[in-house]
């Protein structure tokens, strides 16, 4: 909601809808009040590092 670009441009539902679609697992996390800028982003980057590392 505090992204200005969500609605028109990125619209992550499209992603979530494929992915069930496809039968494709997807973690996709969103929360009130955030941007896709680095404030938020930062809050889960090791989460991310850690889950391609294991892989």
């Amino acid at each position: 909601d505090a992204d200005p670009w969500l609605a028109e441009q990125l619209r992550p539902q499209l992603l979530a809808d494929a992915c069930r679609d496809a039968g494709i697992d997807l973690t996709l996390r969103t929360r009130a009040g955030y941007e896709h800028g680095y404030l938020f982003v930062s809050t889960f980057i090791a989460d991310q590092l850690r889950w391609h590392a294991a892989r």
